[in-house]
């Protein structure tokens, strides 16, 4: 097995082809390292984030250029992205700033913020968030700590999980989002709605005036647990401003407001009436960062750590007391693919009735379950019962490169060339240079025994990846015989 580049030793001073040298780390998230740089050509400084999945990153390049047209002075600007010295980068903006969150402690607000302080703010993400959404791009997981602030400036960051938005959807790198903020509509799923954004600024304001978050943990987000209205827990908190929120954080997208303008203007008004009856000078209370979790974000994370049997001895305790939530069996049933128990996943899949799950969420319970049989059916060389579950997450996300892709393996294996050469080729147009697509062409060919075709696929393979030794050796018998 081929050992994949992203697994580098980053260190100060280290040298990035010629383009970049590290200067400091800065932090670490799901989708890979931030570094402050030194660009070589002009000395400038840059915030460097270089993914840890690399051919993950590949599948940026499609949205690269509409990225990088994005500026706004309260955005992140990309500047750049592409390969250096064989690893992808994304070159940003360097904003000496910190997390919103970080303001956020368990005794409260670590900086006494007021009312006007706190509008301010937040207007400053409208007008970013507004900007991003104009180029019909969601962000995804909008939360305080992708808001970077310091004493004069606000932007948002991390667009790890945006991407372009097609027909009013669009598949996230990871599906991932912060529970207390993500909108309820996109748990499970693979896409990402522009007014999902809206129900992630609702979250944000709520718990930026009231100290807390509407749900503390994902099964209260995913079980519409009753939370507290806003002047509960703030008495000076308007009516109208509660009203704003409210609407928000609605459950169903179509009663949110449609847009960040149509949010603007709502709020705007609130605040005026705000300060007609309370000072803009009074401080907001102290707000305190919940640190709980449930059952099911403990199992999560135990799964991002590999530690499946812990996993599933937390996901067992709950499902034994009778608490058989629909994404519990569903995380558990991944815990069982992840450990080689294929057919236990299979039978607890089955035992979902994805008809009880509430409206909102059935859509993208629907495909995580759909998307989750077909990997496991695939693997047990069930090709024909993952091909129509393939064809069906296709025909829901036609631009999904995930979905894509698997169905091409999945019509080679089923000996359909054709159809198989036909995607990956397709995927090849629209996103050039992903090193497992290219190869796999070389393969579909080489199954056709169309073997100049096959080479000049796998030579461009070992030009993306140059210490491949396989292909080396597949190349040396190529050209020994042809």
């Amino acid at each position: 097995m081929v050992k994949k580049r992203y697994l580098i030793d980053l260190r100060e001073n280290m040298l990035i082809g010629d383009r970049y040298i590290l200067k400091k780390y800065i932090s670490e998230g799901t989708y890979g390292y931030v570094w402050k740089a030194i660009r070589c050509s002009d000395g400038e400084t840059v915030a460097l984030k270089i993914p840890k999945n690399q051919e993950r990153g590949d599948a940026c390049l499609i949205e690269g250029e509409q990225f990088m047209d994005l500026q706004h002075i309260n955005i992140i600007q990309i500047y750049w992205m592409g390969r250096v010295d064989g690893y992808f980068v994304i070159e940003m903006e360097y904003f000496p700033g910190e997390p919103l969150s970080r303001e956020l402690t368990e005794s409260g607000l670590s900086v006494p913020r007021t009312f006007k302080t706190v509008y301010e703010i937040f207007e400053h993400v409208l007008n970013g968030l507004e900007c991003m959404h104009s180029k019909k791009i969601a962000h995804g997981d909008l939360k305080p700590d992708n808001i970077l602030i310091n004493a004069t400036d606000v932007k948002i960051t991390d667009f790890g999980t945006s991407k372009l938005i097609e027909d009013y959807f669009v598949k996230t790198i990871d599906g991932a989002g912060t529970y207390a903020y993500i909108a309820p509509e996109v748990i499970n799923s693979q896409k990402r709605y522009l007014n999902s954004d809206i129900y992630s600024l609702g979250a944000i304001l709520y718990q930026f005036l009231t100290g807390k978050t509407p749900h503390e943990t994902f099964i209260q987000v995913i079980n519409n647990f009753p939370y507290a209205k806003p002047r509960e827990l703030n008495e000076n908190i308007t009516e109208e401003m509660e009203r704003v929120i409210l609407i928000a954080l609605n459950r169903d997208p179509l009663k949110r407001y449609q847009n960040v303008h149509e949010f603007r203007s709502a709020f705007k008004d609130a605040v005026n009436e705000q300060f007609k009856q309370v000072s803009e000078t009074k401080y907001v209370p102290r707000a305190t960062l919940a640190d709980k979790k449930d059952a099911l974000e403990l199992a999560i994370s135990n799964c991002k750590l590999g530690k499946f049997k812990l996993a599933e001895k937390i996901l067992l305790t709950k499902v034994s007391n009778g608490h058989k939530l629909p994404e519990i069996v569903l995380q558990l049933a991944y815990i069982y693919f992840k450990t080689d128990r294929r057919f236990d996943a299979i039978r607890i899949l089955d035992e979902i009735n994805i008809t009880e799950i509430e409206s909102v969420r059935q859509e993208g319970f629907t495909e995580a379950h759909h998307y989750l049989k077909a990997r496991i059916v695939f693997e047990i060389k069930q090709y024909e019962q993952a091909l129509k579950l393939l064809k069906w997450l296709c025909e829901k996300n036609p631009k999904s490169l995930d979905y894509r892709y698997r169905l091409a393996m999945c019509y080679g294996l089923c000996n359909l060339e054709d159809q198989a050469i036909s995607i990956l080729e397709e995927i090849n147009r629209d996103t050039p240079g992903i090193w497992a697509v290219v190869k796999k062409l070389g393969q579909a060919y080489e199954q056709k025994k169309d073997y100049e075709r096959a080479r000049g696929y796998f030579k461009y393979a070992l030009r993306l990846r140059p210490n491949d030794e396989l292909l080396t050796n597949k190349l040396e018998k190529y050209d020994f015989y042809l």
